[in-house]
């Protein structure tokens, strides 16, 4: 089966051909030290164990001129920002970081230049877990999956598990195969309300992803909207490029991505 699929939610659109053998990537194995165990660095905030440092190599920086410059081909900006990293415990994702990144936003705001903010982190076997956090001086537009997630919880065949205060559904058109969001179901939740619900289960549905596909690396980013998502995106082998087409694409669709995924 070949189908183009169009988000309701982001608008990408994705080309999907079930007969693509895409398989997940393995994660390496930790050769190193933990970083965050041995050389975290100088501390921006600490708080009952959690900890937030600057990134040792940090793709914004907090100096420049945020005056937008336009060019003969486009706009030009500095690169201002801020480039953090939030962590515990080594063994653990410990889901109060979400709500611990969540008063770093609201630390970052108080400066005029920072109006965009992104978080995500890298999951793998070993792995300390870290969240980072870019500020941007763009604006990142929230969305609202609400109304899709309703739909998907009154249909059921991509609803991969629900709790009593969050619902994990496979991506109705997935950037990556066995894409799955996380969201909160008690209404329109602003980040990081209900984190302790979306974070259990998200840990769930991540344990069932790495033991099903072999044990891949797993982005995790937050995506703000109405209400806000934990995005859950292994990091696959894609057997057909699309680049060419500028589509994203592969070979699983979200029905098949459920079955492997449900308990």
């Amino acid at each position: 089966m070949r189908e183009l699929r169009t988000c309701p939610v982001t608008g990408v659109t994705v080309l999907l051909n079930d007969s693509w053998p895409d398989r997940a990537r393995p994660a390496p194995t930790p050769s190193e030290p933990c970083w965050a165990c041995s050389a975290p660095g100088p501390e921006i905030d600490r708080r009952d164990g959690l900890v937030v440092v600057p990134h040792p190599v940090p793709a914004l920086g907090i100096e420049g001129d945020e005056r937008v410059r336009v060019a003969a081909h486009g706009v030009r900006r500095d690169a201002v920002g801020a480039h953090e990293l939030i962590f515990g415990a080594h063994g653990s994702a410990d889901p109060r970081l979400l709500a611990f990144a969540a008063h770093r936003i609201a630390e970052l705001r108080r400066d005029p230049r920072l109006r965009g903010f992104s978080i995500f982190r890298v999951d793998a076997p070993g792995r300390h877990p870290i969240w980072e956090l870019l500020a941007l001086p763009t604006d990142i537009a929230p969305s609202n999956p609400a109304p899709w997630r309703d739909v998907e919880l009154e249909n059921g065949a991509r609803v991969v598990e629900a709790n009593h205060g969050a619902v994990a559904i496979a991506a109705w058109a997935p950037r990556v195969p066995f894409e799955t969001w996380v969201l909160p179901t008690r209404g329109g939740e602003e980040f990081p309300a209900g984190y302790e619900e979306v974070s259990a289960l998200a840990d769930r549905v991540l344990a069932r992803m790495a033991e099903r596909l072999g044990g891949p690396e797993i982005v995790v980013t937050v995506e703000f909207g109405t209400p806000w998502r934990l995005v859950l995106r292994p990091r696959v082998e894609v057997s057909l490029r699309t680049e060419g087409v500028g589509l994203p694409g592969h070979g699983v669709l979200p029905e098949r991505a459920v079955g492997v995924l449900r308990g």
